[in-house]
């Protein structure tokens, strides 16, 4: 049996209307809500996407998400090329995580985050001190590398449109 905690999902990206049949089926199929405590969101048709949306991104939860994560909702997401950030809480020994997919990236993009239900997303002391070493150095490129490594740039979500 797999563990159990909240995550939330924000979708964004431009979809043709003919193409959300499979958007549609994952996040009728997920059990997903539009807020807390509110029950499943089962869209029946595009209309209704576009409907649900809070500041032009479609933004879905689960208090009760599988290990926090929505795979299959995911997986529909990159094939389609819709852009999204997922976050799930801490539980049980395992750490908070923001996910971050966008359109041309290989893979997702997945950082450790604050453990007080923040999305604030967590460095790596090891390679700052390693940054602050090559800047007292004079190595400053090496540095900045370093910095950016644990920095990178993910653009912010585009409005979720279906055209």
């Amino acid at each position: 049996m797999s563990d159990r905690y909240c995550a939330w999902i924000r979708i964004g990206g431009r979809i043709e209307r003919s193409k959300t049949e499979p958007l549609l089926g994952e996040v009728q199929s997920s059990g997903v809500s539009l807020d807390w405590g509110e029950p499943p969101f089962e869209p029946i048709s595009a209309d209704a996407l576009v409907d649900a949306k809070k500041d032009d991104i479609l933004q879905l939860c689960d208090d009760q998400a599988r290990n926090g994560e929505f795979p299959e909702l995911e997986e529909v997401c990159r094939d389609l090329g819709l852009a999204y950030t997922r976050f799930c809480e801490a539980y049980c020994g395992y750490d908070a995580e923001i996910v971050d997919f966008r359109p041309g990236m290989k893979e997702p993009l997945i950082r450790t985050c604050s453990n007080e239900g923040s999305d604030i997303v967590l460095v790596d002391a090891a390679t700052v001190k390693e940054a602050l070493t090559s800047l007292e150095a004079g190595r400053t490129q090496e540095a900045i590398a370093k910095l950016r490594s644990l920095c990178p740039q993910i653009p912010d979500l585009p409005p979720f449109e279906i055209v």
